[in-house]
């Protein structure tokens, strides 16, 4: 190590990068950065680097190398390398690095089908739930049931649907309002670019209303707000959600399990296992799903993409998951119809 660097751990480079970037980011950011920079800390400590300055470029590789034997997808590792990338660019202006390892850590660059994930809440799959869920006594109205209907046809991101107020639906114009509240805890990702209102179906806002008459929690968050998901705590946590996103796609919700389980006793049903269900799925998978299905009824990219609050390159690049064979067949066959020499009106 360097006498002329500074002698700092990376555990304690970790805490200090992430105190620094808390400055200016938003929680969830933040939880994601920590996220990733933890195991980089694990591995230093097993592997015996005591100090961000014994840090080489035959080190960051072997990091790399251990992500991939982890069996990590090709996203995963070079959000890693990324995450690190970041966190020595730090300790290079803190003058805690060798001053030529930034330019030694290469982020991996990823083809169009490695940077995104295929698992989606598929349309049949949508239908096949709302449809249980709008006909059965039992789970009508269920957090479950409101929560799907919602981030299905919206397409909100699990954040925006957190930050929904019980005053931000609006029964008699059928639309929720989403609102960009970082002061109380319920920032947008796209800050103020974020806030618009967006109509529903008649359906979704019968739904809700059935929650909020017979589900919904009573209960304020700890500044006086009134959530509209709600639970007994107040506002519920990004844990909860995603358990209600997990446990509310299963599809022995309404036929038999593809896994050749039995629902009543699976401990996939439970709600910290929720996840574990291969057939389950997360709250970014159903706003996946949701946006296909928007675009493949035929509604324009501009006005998804107003919906959803991401932009059209976004949508093309991140989230739309039909294929070339979909896209012709659902959405451009009658335009390449109309668009035939003599055709010419």
């Amino acid at each position: 190590m360097s006498d002329e660097l500074r002698d700092l751990s990376p555990r304690e480079a970790r805490e200090r990068f992430l105190a620094r970037r808390a400055q200016t980011q938003a929680k969830a950011t933040i939880r994601s950065y920590r996220n990733r920079l933890n195991a980089f800390v694990h591995w230093c400590e097993s592997e015996n680097v005591e100090s961000m300055a014994d840090l080489n470029g035959w080190l960051v590789d072997e990091y790399q190398a251990y992500r991939e034997r982890q069996g990590m997808s090709p996203s995963t590792v070079k959000g890693a390398v990324v995450a690190l990338r970041q966190l020595v660019k730090y300790c290079h202006r803190i003058e805690a690095v060798d001053p030529d390892l930034l330019d030694k850590i290469k982020v991996p660059k990823l083809s169009k089908a490695q940077q995104t994930s295929d698992e989606t809440l598929a349309a049949e799959d949508a239908l096949n739930l709302l449809s249980m869920y709008r006909e059965s006594r039992r789970l009508y109205g269920t957090a479950w049931h409101a929560f799907l209907e919602v981030t299905w046809h919206t397409g909100a991101r699990m954040g925006g649907i957190r930050a929904l107020d019980l005053g931000d639906f609006d029964r008699e114009e059928r639309s929720l309002e989403f609102r960009h509240q970082p002061e109380t805890e319920t920032p947008l990702k796209n800050k103020e670019d974020g806030e618009r209102v967006v109509g529903l179906p008649e359906p979704v806002v019968d739904a809700l209303d059935e929650y909020i008459a017979r589900e919904r929690s009573d209960k304020r968050d700890e500044y006086g707000r009134q959530p509209l998901f709600s639970c007994r705590q107040g506002r519920p946590s990004r844990t909860t959600i995603r358990s209600w996103s997990y446990l509310g796609t299963q599809p022995c919700l309404y036929r038999d399990c593809p896994h050749g389980r039995e629902r009543h006793a699976c401990s996939y049903t439970t709600r910290g296992a929720g996840s574990k269900c291969p057939s389950s799925r997360s709250p970014h998978a159903i706003r996946t799903g949701s946006i296909t299905w928007q675009l493949d009824r035929g509604v324009p990219i501009e006005l998804v993409a107003e919906r959803v609050n991401a932009t059209p390159s976004t949508i093309r690049r991140y989230y739309d998951k039909a294929d070339v064979h979909e896209r012709f067949r659902e959405r451009r066959r009658e335009l390449s119809a109309s668009l035939d020499i003599q055709n010419h009106d």
